[in-house]
């Protein structure tokens, strides 16, 4: 018995169970998560609705994030998970999803921090690359796109998670 998106489960307003007018169809079908985790890479190719291939990424150790406003990317290696806003469980178990915080290494990202003048003007963020470290957001969706893209938080963003930080409501 697989997993099936269709809605011979549900029942009358009395409670009363349907009875099965149809068998169960392909165009139907549902797959377990990949519930993309933080570890050594590793992608798998699915074969989907009309012959098309997904990558599905079951782990994943680095991805491309983008410093704003300085208007360069770089690939960078996950950390972390430090928040996710809809499940503690996701934060919990490393779980790469669209929208999570992850910490990064700022390693690739130094080089163009001294080049720029963002040193100056963002003392934080000068201050979270002398630890080491980034907070970045997911963009992608890992589990279907086999990578994990996103952005480094800056300004007004950044305030909001570092004040969740000291709540203690993001581990880090």
């Amino acid at each position: 018995m697989g997993i099936n998106n269709s809605g011979n489960h549900k029942k009358t307003k009395s409670g009363a169970k349907l009875g099965r007018f149809c068998k169960k169809r392909k165009n139907r079908m549902g797959r377990q998560p990949s519930n993309t985790r933080v570890g050594e890479t590793r992608i798998r190719e699915v074969r989907v609705r009309g012959g098309n291939l997904k990558m599905r990424a079951l782990r994943l150790n680095s991805g491309n994030f983008k410093l704003i406003s300085a208007n360069f990317s770089a690939d960078s290696p996950i950390e972390q998970v430090v928040y996710h806003p809809s499940c503690n469980e996701l934060m919990r178990t490393n779980t790469l999803t669209k929208s999570a915080v992850v910490k990064i290494s700022s390693e690739p990202f130094l080089e163009e921090l001294k080049k720029t003048d963002l040193s100056e003007k963002d003392k934080v963020l000068t201050a979270m690359a002398s630890k080491g470290f980034f907070l970045a957001i997911i963009t992608t969706r890992p589990g279907q796109e086999g990578s994990a893209n996103g952005y480094i938080l800056q300004g007004e963003e950044l305030d909001f998670y570092q004040s969740k930080l000291k709540k203690g409501k993001i581990l880090v």
